[in-house]
């Protein structure tokens, strides 16, 4: 819950706040000068940029504390504002291009768990990197505890499994909804 208020939540807030008034469009309607593919192009660019800067730096941060198991797998508070503020920045580059809805797009599909799941795409085709060696796909486990911010999660008992597949369609669907919402 503190995730998904501290992210999506913050990058809107930031948005509306310091955002330049908008002339001659609703505030919710994307930018006149960009096309349908160029907002769809802008929104998936993002999350795949905003997915790679989480698998680097978390991976990163895997390497320095590669002896206390705690810090190993549950990064710091500062890593967490710092992804926070990376997609702010974003929501606000895509919310100046393209308009609000490129904006809550790319929030969508973060919510959603489709970055996440890119974070794990990024894991299988970067394999090489000198980390951690990934046996084939970093979805190899049937269930997850640390989706508890997303939709369903937020359905669950905290801390409770939810099954890949469940968050696989999920992610689907909130990519779908945020296609549509660029439509």
């Amino acid at each position: 819950m503190v995730k998904l208020l501290s992210g999506s939540v913050l990058s809107l807030l930031v948005i509306m706040a310091f955002a330049a008034p908008v002339h001659s469009q609703s505030f919710f309607a994307p930018d006149t000068n960009s096309t349908r593919l160029e907002r769809i192009g802008y929104v998936v660019g993002a999350s795949a940029v905003f997915s790679l800067a989480d698998y680097i730096g978390y991976n990163l941060l895997k390497q320095h504390y590669a002896t206390d198991y705690y810090q190993r797998y549950n990064a710091p508070p500062l890593y967490r504002v710092s992804m926070a503020l990376l997609q702010t920045a974003i929501s606000y580059v895509l919310y100046k291009q393209c308009g609000l809805s490129s904006a809550i797009s790319f929030n969508l599909i973060w919510w959603t768990w489709g970055d996440d799941f890119a974070y794990y795409e990024w894991e299988q085709l970067l394999d090489f990197f000198p980390w951690d060696h990934h046996f084939g796909s970093g979805l190899r486990f049937s269930e997850y505890d640390s989706a508890g911010w997303t939709p369903i999660g937020l359905t669950r008992a905290q801390g409770s499994n939810i099954a890949r597949s469940t968050l696989i369609a999920q992610a689907v669907i909130g990519f779908s909804v945020s296609i549509g919402i660029l439509w």
